[in-house]
């Protein structure tokens, strides 16, 4: 990628990188980063180079590559109470599965979630979130939703929501779900395990047109960030009377784009929102589209702060191309150091209509970018 230096692109042993499912900063090991992919792969890298760069070199490449059975469509890394030891990533997969990620042998733990009758690729668990005391919450693309053991490896709880489930975050006491008809669901973490079907505390039609496709809380977890495939943002607050939040709420618009031609505006899905970490930064807010933009937004202000340059590409296939294309953002994760941004583009072509003349094989590898974040 040559039109975006600020960020430095990370390496694979593998040709063409297939679209990535998920990427996450470890909590405990706060520099290390997994990626997954839809080629049934998983890929670990040490970023703690880029905090220094240029003055050390940069290694690149991942420190594990883990080909595993099918898709890891979503990763954790969940909290550890005990800080004399480190939790493992959990990865969700596409076959309903939950299972912990094992780089010292090189493998994947045995299934800790509930099998479903009838399963089938709409129990690919889609979303994984911390739940309290050391569980965690796994959603599937059909509406279940389990609530596990992850020390005992096993499920306490599942339930099924009437609709399907398209983004999933956690807070110290909530559970937020996002779901189909632009509607979020509210619920007690802590009740989680005693209720068979928890009911939520709260209901909310967020002030979005279209399909919710991210949900992010911030540092202080009184604000969430919620986005759709129209290019608008809904910030929510939480804990605040439905007075407050209807003075407070707002929705805003990005990654759309004027089109002199039509004379109208091209409007972008943002595909992945991420949080500033620290919270003396708290609500600065960083959004990323199909556009191939990354933008950062002042919530409290309610204005966007920078615009960093487009992910474009000369390349297709590794051949040199005349024209720019542009590199979708299809995920970003911010480090809880705050200090690096990791930022993925795939190819996001197959959600719409393909020319009868393009082959699969004409599709942009996908990439993985690291930034340092200077104050």
């Amino acid at each position: 990628m040559d039109s975006n230096s600020e960020f430095i692109e990370l390496t694979t042993t593998r040709k063409n990188l297939d679209l990535i499912s998920d990427i996450k900063f470890s909590k405990n090991n706060q520099y290390q980063l997994l990626i997954g992919t839809w080629g049934n792969t998983l890929l670990l890298y040490d970023c703690h180079s880029f905090i220094n760069y240029p003055h050390e070199p940069l290694p690149r490449e991942p420190i594990c590559e883990l080909s595993v059975a099918d898709t890891p469509l979503s990763i954790l890394y969940p909290a550890n109470n005990n800080t004399n030891s480190q939790a493992p990533p959990i990865v969700g997969l596409l076959d309903g599965s939950v299972r912990q990620v094992d780089f010292e042998n090189v493998r994947l733990g045995k299934n800790m979630g509930d099998t479903f009758e009838g399963e089938d690729v709409r129990n690919g668990i889609n979303h994984l979130c911390q739940g309290a005391n050391n569980s965690v919450v796994a959603s599937s693309f059909r509406g279940y939703l389990q609530l596990l053991d992850q020390r005992l490896q096993k499920p306490l709880s599942s339930w099924r929501n009437g609709r399907k489930v398209l983004a999933m975050e956690s807070t110290d006491k909530y559970l937020i779900l996002g779901l189909a008809g632009n509607v979020v669901e509210i619920y007690d973490l802590n009740k989680l395990e005693t209720s068979s079907t928890p009911t939520p505390l709260e209901t909310r039609e967020v002030g979005l047109k279209y399909q919710v496709t991210d949900i992010k809380a911030s540092p202080n977890q009184d604000v969430l960030a919620i986005s759709s495939i129209d290019g608008r943002v809904s910030v929510e607050y939480l804990d605040s009377p439905p007075e407050v939040q209807q003075e407070k709420n707002f929705v805003f618009k990005s990654h759309r784009h004027f089109d002199k031609e039509s004379g109208t505006d091209l409007v972008y899905p943002i595909n992945s929102l991420a949080f500033r970490k620290n919270v003396s930064r708290n609500n600065y807010l960083f959004t990323s589209g199909s556009d191939g933009y990354v933008c950062l937004w002042d919530i409290n202000k309610r204005k966007r702060l920078r615009q960093y340059p487009k992910f474009e590409t000369y390349e297709i296939d590794g051949l040199p191309s005349e024209e720019r294309t542009t590199e979708s953002i299809a995920k970003m994760d911010v480090s809880y150091t705050d200090d690096l941004i990791a930022v993925a583009t795939s190819d996001d072509n197959y959600k719409r209509r393909r020319r009868l003349s393009e082959s699969e094989n004409s599709r942009l590898p996908s990439r993985v970018y690291m930034r340092h974040l200077k104050d």
